[in-house]
Formats: C-alpha cells, sequence, structure tokens
C-alpha cells in the first residue's frame, strides 16, 4: 500500500500527538525533535488507545494503566519487552503521509 496523505503539517506543532483513523486503521502521529513517528494507537497491554494518554519529552504514557513507551523507538519503558507496531511516514509539500502496509520490524525501528 503506497503512502496514504493523513494529516496537515502545520496542524501537527513539536511535541505534539493525534490519533488518527486511516482505513479502519487506528494511527496515533507525533511529532518529538523534530522527527515524525506512526505507531499503531493501541497499547500492548488492554488495546486502550495511546493518542489518549500523555506525553512528555519522549515518554509516551497510557491513560489506563500507565505503561510507558519510547515514543522515538516504540519500545516498551515500563514494562521492557514490550514494542509497538511502527509506520513508515513521510512529510512533503504541507503534508505528513503514512505507508500502512506490512514492514517487517527491523526495516522501521
Amino acid at each position: 500500500m503506497p503512502f496514504q496523505v493523513a494529516y496537515r503539517t502545520e496542524d501537527l506543532w513539536e511535541g505534539e500527538m493525534v490519533g488518527l483513523v486511516i482505513n479502519r486503521e487506528k494511527i496515533l502521529l507525533a511529532r518529538v525533535n523534530g522527527q515524525l513517528f506512526a505507531y499503531q494507537d493501541k497499547c500492548s497491554h488492554l488495546s486502550v488507545e495511546l493518542s489518549k494518554g500523555v506525553l512528555q519529552g519522549t515518554v509516551l504514557t497510557c491513560s489506563a494503566h500507565h505503561w510507558q513507551y519510547d515514543i522515538l523507538t516504540g519500545k516498551g519503558i515500563n514494562p521492557e519487552n514490550i514494542c509497538l507496531p511502527r509506520f513508515p511516514v513521510k512529510e512533503e509539500g504541507g503534508t505528513i503521509s503514512i505507508d500502512l502496509a506490512p514492514h517487517p520490524k527491523e526495516s522501521i525501528l
């Protein structure tokens, strides 16, 4: 599946995140340290939408039971043995696009 326009560049500021639905897939989009990150918008614990949580610096905390993730990698902080599925993302021409095609983890981590 090719990249799909997901959001306007001007609507996602540094340190912000937003929950989106693209082709029935819930996506968490965030801008941190000048970079864009797109992950599946569900906590590994109980599938709660992570976009309803809190992003402080590079730590994303789920609103339900406070599981934490590193937004830069998707890897778990608490607990450490988890990882969020990540999607390739690009920014051009005033838009942010996401590729929802399956990708091997090692190619995008």
